[in-house]
Formats: structure tokens, sequence, C-alpha cells
């Protein structure tokens, strides 16, 4: 079955939404700005202190011994994370030696998809028609069905289990223990496999391969009701795997400290720190960091762009609504407004990048500086090229 849903909007009531979504259009263009400087500070600070940290690491060849002379100093490591721990999820009773075990829970739940279509008007208004339909499937959180819009889709209110993880306490590095911080790094999850002679605690549970299946408490309670919940699934089943983590070779660079290791905190402030699963050496651990770190500028970079365009857009909505009143008419200066949002915010992201590194590394800042002129230069030419061509021809 499917809902489908009317609503629409007044040219005057679109209009008074566009003029109030003025100041926070404001306040997101604005915000850029020092998003975007702070961003290109940051990235600096973060390779100096990569480029620091790889002059002063000191990789050792074996951490069977702890070296009293190395205490305080950047290293590099490899070896095996190994535990001792036991590792126990009391639910469901699957107990193991490792240093993590996850339990990841879905439920089988009604979704509501919603689709909408919006038509403008001649006179400003919009009308917006949304279509609601329903399915079912296998989701990891509770999903409300008290707001959906169709009856007789109804979901239980909560999970009778919920994710969990687990984490050793204790994990040896050689002769050495690994921090807290460190062990919650360490990677290399894989499916649980069930020993045979498995016995779940939780009456009815299918095990199916690496999956737990849990009828829902109707199923539960008809001792009768003997369908397989994998084939057969119905609202409330529960569907359970685990996760574990097993002792593995790992490679650090940290601050030795002691028997365990802490962050090296460079000259400017900035903290190093690495675990990566494997052996990799150090050359290529500092090249990850870099990577990392050039990646982060990029993402910040985008994001600080597109506050600035999204706030601008806001700000110059109103245009295109004033002109909705003629559909055709709003839809070309939505296009128009729209292009000069995106070329302003282009050139106010490169102005304030540029100005960053010019306080930061000036030779790459004065580079990016001009290039941000140039296209404000070009930009007049057009303009005044289209002037020139748009003008009438004098009188002969």
């Amino acid at each position: 079955m499917a809902v489908t849903e009317t609503v629409t909007e007044s040219w005057f009531s679109r209009l008074g939404s566009s003029i109030r979504g003025i100041l926070t259009g404001l306040a997101l263009f604005l915000a850029g700005f020092p998003l975007l400087f702070w961003n290109e500070g940051n990235s600096v600070r973060t390779a100096k202190a990569i480029d620091e940290g790889e002059g002063a690491c000191v990789s050792v060849e074996s951490n069977a011994a702890v070296d009293p002379e190395l205490n305080g100093r950047l290293v590099h490591m490899t070896g095996r994370a190994d535990t001792q721990d036991v590792l126990t999820d009391d639910a469901f009773g699957v107990s193991v030696t490792a240093v993590k075990l996850a339990r990841t829970v879905e439920m089988y739940q009604w979704i509501e998809d919603a689709k909408t279509t919006e038509k403008k008007n001649v006179g400003g208004s919009v009308t917006k028609t949304t279509t609601y339909t329903y399915r079912k499937d296998w989701v990891g959180r509770v999903i409300d069905s008290g707001s959906f819009k169709e009856p007789g889709h109804d979901n239980p209110g909560a999970m009778e289990f919920t994710d969990d993880e687990k984490t050793a306490a204790n994990v040896t590095f050689g002769a050495f223990r690994l921090s807290e911080k460190q062990i919650g790094r360490i990677g290399g999850a894989q499916a649980y496999a069930f020993p045979a002679d498995f016995a779940c605690p939780v009456p009815r549970v299918q095990l199916q391969g690496s999956v737990l299946y849990v009828p829902n408490a109707e199923t539960r309670g008809n001792a009768l009701n003997n369908r397989s919940v994998a084939a057969q699934p119905r609202i409330g089943d529960l569907r359970v795997t685990f996760r574990v983590t097993y002792p593995h070779d790992v490679s650090i660079v940290a601050r030795q400290h002691g028997d365990t290791f802490v962050d090296y905190t460079a000259r400017n402030g900035k903290k190093l720190n690495y675990l990566h699963d494997g052996i990799t050496d150090a050359a290529a651990m500092f090249a990850s960091a870099r990577s990392g770190n050039a990646m982060m500028t990029w993402l910040i970079r985008l994001a600080g762009f597109l506050l600035m365009f999204f706030g601008l857009s806001a700000v110059l909505k109103p245009l295109s609504v004033v002109a909705d009143v003629l559909p055709l008419l709003g839809d070309l200066v939505g296009i128009g407004t729209g292009l000069v949002a995106f070329l302003t915010a282009l050139v106010c992201a490169l102005v304030t990048i540029a100005v960053a590194w010019i306080v930061y590394r000036p030779v790459i800042g004065v580079l990016l500086l001009a290039a941000a002129g140039f296209l404000v230069w070009k930009l007049a030419q057009k303009r005044k090229a289209a002037k020139a061509a748009a003008a009438p021809a004098p009188a002969a």
C-alpha cells in the first residue's frame, strides 16, 4: 500500500521563509572564513610535527626487552599485540580470548520511504506531493512507527538486545604494555566462528553460519512455532553477529614511557601516536600520516567552501522566490543566483586559503592569491564583453 499527501505552500509563506533564512545563510557564509583559515594553519602545523617526528624517530629492531636509554624517545617498533584476557558476551554465551569482541544486533522492522515531487504554480505557490511506501528489512536501530502516515505498520518500541563491544584491558607488545588508546586503534576484526558445541543461553535461538537469529517474543512464547527466522522473518525478530579481533602483529610509532607508550608532543604542540595493523616500516607509517593529513585538509576545505556556497544561496534565495510568480522566470533566476553563489564562494575560499598560506607558507599563499585575482579579472572581462555585445550599435 502507498499513501499520498499533497500540500500547497503559498508564495507569501515561501517568501517569508526565504527572508528568515537570510540570517542563517549569512551565519553559514561567515563561518566558512575562520574554518578555512584554521584548517590551513592546522595542516601546516601537523605536517611540521610529522616531519619533526620522522627526524626524531628511532626504529627498534626488537621489542623483547625494554631499553631504558630510549625512555622518552619517539620509537618505531613492530611485534605481536597479544592478550590472555577472555572476553565474554554473557547474553549469548560467546567467550573468546581476544583483543576485542563486538556484538551487532539488527531487528526486522517496517521502514517508511518517502518520495516528494514539487510543482511550481503561476503566482509563486508550490505544490508538494509526497508518496509514502512501506517495506520490511533488517535495521540496526529502532524505527519509531508512531509517526508513520499509514497505520498497520507497527514496530516494537525497543530491542531486547543491543550492540555491545568488549575490549581487553591487558594487551602486551613484547616486553611492553599497550596503552588504552593504542588498544582502541587495533583493527583487523573478523567474523566469529561459532564452535560446533555452541549452546546459547537465549532460548530458541537459531544459528546459521556465523549469524544468530532470535525469534520475536510471540514466536519464542509459542512452542509449536518452529519457523526458520532466516527464511521467514517477522517483525521483531533479531539478527545477531559477532566480530572478534584476535592477537596479531602491529606496528607502532609513539614515545616510550617505561614499559608502555604515550603521545609524542612536537615542538608546536601537535601529538603523534600511530598504530597500524601488520608489519609496517617507519617511513610508510609517516607517509600514511602525511596522506591522512592531506585528506583531512581537503575535506575541511570542501566543508568550508560548501558553508560559503549554501550560506550565499540562502541569502540570495528570496530573489528566486520573488521571480517564481512566473515559474520559468524563477527557474532562470535560481540558476543565476546559484552561479553567483558558487563563484563568489569559490573566490572567497581561495582568498581565505591564500591569506592563510601567506601567514603560514608565503610562497604558495601568493600563488593562490594570484589565482583568485586572475579568476576575478577574467569574470570582469567576460562581463565587460557581454555588456559591449548587448549595447546598441551607433546610428549611421
